[in-house]
């Protein structure tokens, strides 16, 4: 089980390190879209889209790192005052009913738009670049894949901790 869970981190370690590379690349992308509308008066209609799809990248595929870190937002208002094994606990309760059934129901709805925009080769209507959806739906399903697995991991080694095998870092 440790290899999984080891896996699981690298590959999420993995897509952190590369999402750090997207970000100088969309950082490229709006300036040269502020230059070309406010500098030289010749807006695209490509970039727009190209840049809204890749900070949507950005985001979903970052998700299962920032976990793996420890780094989404709390409210620790009641998990400060617990102990080790009390955070587990809360961790494994609020992970079995709030984060498994929204994130899964995210993949499995994600799962059927991705489905439905590759089998219809659907198109983005907002310009007339009608770009392509279907991957950026792709990319979603990803991130929302590799999010649960990260949420599996630290359910797993909550768990542990409950049981006594693993103290908390």
């Amino acid at each position: 089980m440790e290899r999984i869970l080891a896996a699981i981190d690298r590959m999420n370690e993995w897509m952190g390190n590369w999402i750090r590379l997207l970000v100088y690349f969309f950082i490229g992308l709006i300036c040269v879209e502020v230059l070309l509308r406010y500098g030289f008066n010749k807006p695209t209609i490509q970039l727009p889209v190209i840049v809204t799809m890749t900070a949507g990248a950005m985001y979903v595929l970052s998700f299962g790192n920032i976990m793996r870190n420890d780094g989404h937002v709390r409210i620790d208002i009641f998990s400060r005052l617990l102990s080790p094994r009390g955070k587990a606990a809360m961790e494994v309760v609020l992970g079995a009913f709030f984060f498994f059934p929204v994130i899964g129901g995210l993949v499995v709805s994600s799962a059927g738009w991705t489905w439905y925009a590759w089998s219809i080769d659907e198109r983005d209507t907002q310009t007339f670049w009608y770009a392509r959806i279907a991957p950026i739906r792709t990319v979603v399903l990803i991130g929302l894949v590799l999010f649960l697995l990260q949420g599996f991991a630290l359910f797993v080694r909550n768990l542990k901790i409950l049981l006594g095998r693993k103290e908390r870092p």
